[in-house]
């Protein structure tokens, strides 16, 4: 699995050049992650698991781009696998996940 991985600040300038956004995979109000993370207002888009893996490739398209972050990186490494193996999605996995940030407190 060679998933291209971003620290917070290259995440954070990836979206920014790319236009796209980042995507919480977590179960929080994207709202408090925005807040946790100190985003600025729509930098965040929230996904489930189950609607990640339910995506046609149309759909999936639409996060060409996109950093997708969870709480410690595992799980954004397996989306951002997923996509690019199932749509031929390129996306980015924040490494080390919100908890890289702002440490233990989900």
């Amino acid at each position: 699995m060679d998933v291209k991985e971003l620290d917070f600040e290259e995440s954070i300038n990836f979206v920014k050049q790319n236009k796209t956004a980042l995507v919480w995979i977590g179960s929080e109000p994207k709202e408090y992650i925005e807040e946790v993370l100190n985003l600025e207002k729509n930098t965040l888009k929230q996904l489930s698991p189950a609607e990640i893996t339910s995506m046609d490739s149309d759909q999936a398209k639409l996060y060409n781009n996109h950093v997708f972050v969870c709480y410690h990186g595992n799980s954004s490494r397996y989306v951002v696998n997923f996509l690019k193996n199932k749509h031929n999605v390129e996306s980015v996995s924040m490494k080390g996940g919100a908890t890289s940030v702002v440490g233990e407190i989900f």
